[in-house]
């Protein structure tokens, strides 16, 4: 649990760090589309300013430069780290529209690899990004994520679904990773941590009320029965009492 005393950009830096030395698991490639989409674009450079520091090279260097991720993930990533998008409220309909149908045309013909997709998801701000998505829900009749996993079950597609949800409704991401952590036999710690440590002060009333709708029990109840000890006191005490 050293990572709830760290600085939280010095702990995310170090989160991409490992997820990049660990990237053959997709549960840590994963580490970078939170950090860069679930981020306000400047924790994200603050992110990237320990980074440097840290470790004497940027995010997207070690990103570019690896051997193990893939095109055309690898080029969504590198964007997505690199990014800073406007924080303000503003939205053009005309443009939501446009782009809802490009990114429409994108999934069903599986070229999720298309200029237009990674510009969108790597540039657009987040009030910009809801707008377009539910242009595309009103004018296609389903959610983009639901259209991206019912046309691909490729890597890109998974991480693009990630990077949609982080944008727009992190708490629907983080609390299927949480689920994921706790199934089956055994925890995946590393994963648990992340997530609660990272979200604690930040949206963990909204992921734990998302976690009882979609999966018909509490975070709290979950945790709670698949850690111990001290492990189990110091995830409970962040996660907070179940309203």
């Amino acid at each position: 649990m050293i990572l709830w005393t760290m600085d939280p950009a010095e702990r995310d830096a170090n989160l991409v760090h490992e997820a990049l030395k660990k990237q053959k698991d997709e549960n840590y490639v994963v580490v970078l589309i939170e950090v860069s989409c679930a981020s306000t674009p400047d924790h994200l450079m603050a992110v990237r300013r320990s980074y440097l520091k840290l470790f004497s090279c940027s995010i997207e260097e070690d990103v570019a430069s690896s051997a193990t991720l893939q095109e055309p993930l690898k080029k969504m990533l590198v964007k997505l780290v690199s990014s800073y998008r406007y924080t303000g409220e503003c939205v053009d309909v005309d443009i939501a529209k446009l782009e809802a149908s490009q990114l429409s045309e994108a999934i069903r013909e599986k070229q999720l690899h298309r200029e237009e997709v990674v510009r969108i998801i790597s540039t657009r701000n987040k009030s910009q990004l809801r707008a377009t998505f539910q242009h595309y829900k009103e004018d296609h009749g389903t959610d983009i994520v639901e259209d991206i996993s019912r046309h691909s079950s490729s890597q890109l597609a998974r991480m693009l679904k990630s990077a949609v949800w982080c944008l727009t409704s992190p708490e629907k991401h983080f609390a299927e990773v949480i689920r994921h952590s706790i199934l089956g036999l055994g925890t995946y710690e590393d994963m648990l941590t992340r997530v609660i440590v990272s979200r604690a002060e930040v949206d963990m009333k909204q992921l734990k009320e998302e976690y009882k709708a979609r999966y018909k029990s509490s975070v709290t109840g979950d945790v709670a029965g698949d850690t111990s000890f001290g492990y189990r006191h110091m995830l409970l005490a962040l996660v907070g009492s179940e309203e």
